[in-house]
């Protein structure tokens, strides 16, 4: 079965793990359309909370995530099945060991891939 076959599209997508105790996580699924951009930019603003957490996009042309957990700042990771790309910081050198973006390039790109027929814009994604 391909990724199109079991991927719902054209949703939004964030998943949350809290730890409850030293052996316990709790997971939690939340889903919205893609016309609930308001949803999506709550979201992205809660990423950088004592949570992991995983916000993703998932099109047509392929699924977009944002990935946190709490302490670090977030990675965009984007696939079509087949291949996958990071957004890399403007102007960053190879290879980029840690390519995390500023909470306001992340709503960007995660904004762009709400509406975008393609793969959203940004100035440079490479390749994993």
């Amino acid at each position: 079965m391909s990724e199109a076959e079991t991927v719902p599209m054209d949703i939004a997508e964030r998943m949350t793990t809290r730890r409850r105790g030293m052996f316990r996580k709790e997971h939690t699924n939340e889903t919205v359309g893609l016309g609930d951009g308001e949803t999506v930019v709550r979201w992205l603003r809660e990423l950088h909370q004592e949570r992991n957490q995983t916000v993703m996009i998932h099109r047509p042309w392929g699924s977009i995530c944002v990935v946190a957990d709490g302490r670090a700042p977030t990675d965009v990771m984007v696939t079509d099945g087949d291949r996958m790309w990071y957004a890399a910081c403007p102007g960053s050198t190879l290879p980029q060991s840690r390519p995390q973006l500023t909470p306001d390039q992340v709503e960007t790109v995660m904004l762009d891939a709400l509406t975008s027929n393609a793969l959203p814009q940004w100035p440079e994604w490479r390749e994993f």
